[in-house]
């Protein structure tokens, strides 16, 4: 099921686009949300994951791209709708993937949700991270595993030509995060998530505790409560 959140001020407009887009993912099932300010999008998008954001930019006076600017980490794609096309190329430089002028109509909405769906389908995911006041790209296929820190994530990734493996950062906790990733991805402790293929095998230990050994040799804990679904899994896949 795709998650939509809608961030438009004007009633008639946020209930027509919220037709047009129901009627463009046609017999696909959405949860959409609608917020009619900046302030509630910000809270939204703080406690729940989303595919796409169909945003304004002209809200009560405050500008749409301050959302922007404080979201790019977040994994989900953005479609501006908005009077202002001057404002196009801007938003195009900060990575949306569509903007649709007002007025807009049902055939220029459907157009917008067949390139999200191209998107969608595409082999290539990334996970978007801040580093030194930069928005940067981290291939999905690169991580090695997740680990809780707190109320952050620290994720691991494999190791690259001429360098080890590299830790990174991210501001969403684990759940948040689990939320955005592929069914490969599995928890097996309360503070490690990991995609399944990078298993290599299960190991027992004195006390009737296991770990799991990645293909790098390096193990990790397996909480009691995940044991029997990962043995599942690890048979099933």
């Amino acid at each position: 099921m795709k998650k939509v959140l809608m961030v438009e001020d004007e009633f008639m407009v946020a209930k027509r686009l919220k037709r047009f887009i129901e009627n463009a993912f046609d017999e696909q099932k959405i949860e959409l949300h609608i917020c009619t300010n900046l302030d509630d999008a910000y809270d939204y998008l703080a406690d729940h994951p989303i595919d796409v954001l169909f945003l304004d930019l002209n809200l009560q006076g405050k500008d749409g791209f301050e959302l922007l600017k404080h979201t790019l980490c977040e994994s989900f794609h953005t479609i501006i709708v908005s009077a202002n096309s001057d404002r196009a190329i801007d938003a195009f430089d900060i990575g949306v993937l569509d903007f649709v002028a007002k007025p807009f109509t049902q055939e220029r909405i459907k157009k917008a949700i067949n390139r999200l769906q191209q998107q969608h389908n595409g082999a290539s995911k990334y996970l978007t991270y801040k580093y030194l006041g930069k928005i940067e790209l981290l291939p999905i296929e690169d991580i090695l595993y997740i680990k809780a820190d707190g109320h952050y994530s620290v994720i691991v990734t494999k190791a690259q030509q001429n360098r080890g493996t590299k830790q990174i950062l991210h501001d969403k906790n684990l759940d948040k995060l689990l939320a955005l990733l592929s069914p490969d991805f599995i928890r097996i402790h309360r503070s490690y998530v990991l995609p399944i293929s990078n298993i290599k095998a299960l190991l027992s230990e004195e006390g009737s505790k296991y770990n799991v050994q990645l293909h790098t040799g390096e193990q990790l804990p397996i909480g009691r409560t995940r044991l029997s679904s990962l043995r599942t899994k690890l048979l099933f896949n």
